[in-house]
């Protein structure tokens, strides 16, 4: 009886933080569109002005908001189901979008962007972008096989072994938190640091008169 008690109001506590994280996340949903909205717009304007010394650093930040948003939504929608046929297929999709963002940022971030800086004037942004890059080459190296298996075998559906499918299903994904959130806290150091570069960038812009912000 009293087990049967105790079950039943951790099963409430347990819907109603599900409840208050779903809130929180719709908020973070929210906020995070109107940041892709707001540097799409200024990188338009930019364009609109004939200039277009910041297209490779404005493509790395709309890119690493964007898929960090839909890492966020898909980590939210494994962890938030009951279902075990949804969380297999978000683990994997999680698991393919992850290994794929980690295939494309660490060239993103490299030569063209540092020489786009250099130009700019903004070299001493190199040393923390760097550092940044290199963390994300060491998930990628750290996770790369069990990533990449997922994505291969079960995601993208390419082995044509039934069983394999199954057995993902049976498998949890014991690494998937420690990925994700690792993805994401250097991510938003990515976004912390292009946050500074683009407050940067904008007071360049307006002492040189090129450019209306609108502000």
């Amino acid at each position: 009886m009293i087990k049967s008690f105790t079950d039943f109001w951790i099963n409430i506590e347990k819907r109603r933080t599900k409840r208050n994280l779903k809130k929180a996340l719709k908020k973070a949903d929210i906020s995070t569109d109107q940041d892709i909205d707001s540097l799409s717009d200024i990188w338009k304007k930019l364009q609109a002005a004939k200039i277009y010394n910041y297209d490779e650093f404005y493509n790395v930040c709309l890119f690493s908001a964007i898929v960090g948003r839909d890492i966020r939504i898909l980590w939210n929608n494994y962890h938030l189901t009951n279902n075990e046929n949804e969380k297999n297929l978000f683990g994997r999709i999680l698991s393919m979008t992850i290994i794929e963002f980690l295939d494309e940022i660490n060239g993103m971030l490299g030569k063209s962007l540092r020489q786009e800086l250099q130009k700019n004037g903004m070299e001493k942004y190199e040393n923390e972008l760097n550092r940044i890059n290199k963390k994300f080459a060491q998930i990628k190296k750290q996770h790369n096989t069990e990533l990449r298996k997922i994505r291969n075998n079960a995601a993208a559906h390419k082995t044509k072994k039934a069983k394999d499918l199954i057995d993902f299903k049976k498998k949890h994904f014991e690494n998937l938190f420690e990925i994700s959130t690792d993805v994401s806290r250097n991510n938003i150091e990515l976004t912390n640091l292009t946050t500074q570069i683009i407050y940067e960038i904008i007071d360049h812009i307006k002492n040189r008169k090129k450019f209306n912000t609108g502000a």
